[in-house]
């Protein structure tokens, strides 16, 4: 049975692969339209539950939003059901209009050998780093959203916000974890592992305002489980103001668990809500 990713409270629809996700503040950006990350881990646990077999490999393509109140519909279909791995698509809408795609593959293969060729940064432990000054947080009246539910801390860089920022060197990394629950899912992984457009803004030394295009995941450990994951940002390019960048992500003992790639627009529509001079780096206490 696939465990469920509790913030989701993602619920049995009409048949065995229609899903409903009700869009509360807890899964939405400060600005009410639900965050990306919300969408990809449900996408990640409705393909889970119809399959049941672990997520490989999902990537996600927005096309519009949804604001909190509404209820999301996901239709799970499995064109490709192999002895071993199945190849699945998500379509996610919103009183029939088409929110979200997703592409899935999952397999229950054996795992055999073991290898990976990276190693994590070496960073100090969360208990040693100083908390994230989230971008919004200084918002006079901000609604609450997902950022209640995480518990962010700079390991390396420096986060700031404002408009007087300037752009950031890597490497940019950060602990993050689901505040009351640890991380032991691939949805968990989603959900904490939407940030490249922030890594691209705090690069450019930019205040930060960004939309996804797409999101990739990639799943290297399907048996794992962590208070708190490494997020190593890696901003990679910039031009007609999309951004590229990828995010690895790493149990508190050194593994490997995920690799991300995002793309994203970046916008200046939010940065009059950012009081200027906002920031946190990794020797703050």
């Amino acid at each position: 049975m696939t465990e469920h990713f509790d913030p989701l409270r993602l619920t049995d629809g009409n048949h065995f692969a229609h899903f409903r996700l009700p869009v509360t503040p807890d899964l939405s950006t400060p600005f009410d339209f639900l965050y990306g990350g919300s969408g990809i881990a449900a996408s990640i646990e409705a393909a889970e539950r119809v399959t049941e077999r672990p997520l490989m490999w999902i990537t996600t393509q927005f096309l519009t939003n949804t604001a909190p109140g509404t209820v999301v519909d996901l239709d799970v279909a499995t064109p490709v059901a192999g002895r071993a791995t199945s190849q699945v698509q998500v379509n996610a809408s919103v009183d029939g209009e088409l929110m979200l795609s997703s592409l899935c593959a999952h397999t229950s293969r054996q795992e055999g050998k073991r290898a990976t060729f990276l190693t994590m940064p070496s960073v100090p432990p969360p208990k040693d780093c100083g908390p994230l000054a989230e971008p919004f947080d200084a918002v006079p009246n901000r609604p609450r959203s997902f950022f209640d539910s995480l518990d962010r801390r700079v390991a390396a860089g420096k986060f700031a916000f404002g408009e007087d920022q300037r752009p950031q060197p890597v490497p940019l990394a950060m602990w993050s974890r689901v505040r009351g629950q640890s991380l032991r899912t691939a949805a968990s992984l989603a959900f904490i592992g939407d940030i490249v457009p922030l890594g691209i803004c705090i690069a450019l030394g930019q205040p930060l305002g960004g939309t996804s295009i797409d999101n990739t995941l990639r799943i290297v450990q399907t048996d794992f489980e962590t208070e708190w994951a490494l997020l190593e940002i890696i901003p990679e390019s910039f031009q007609h103001s999309i951004g590229h960048g990828s995010v690895r992500m790493w149990s508190e003992t050194g593994e490997l668990l995920a690799v991300a790639q995002q793309t994203c627009i970046i916008r200046t529509s939010h940065h009059s809500a950012i009081p200027a001079g906002t920031s946190a780096g990794a020797d703050s206490a």
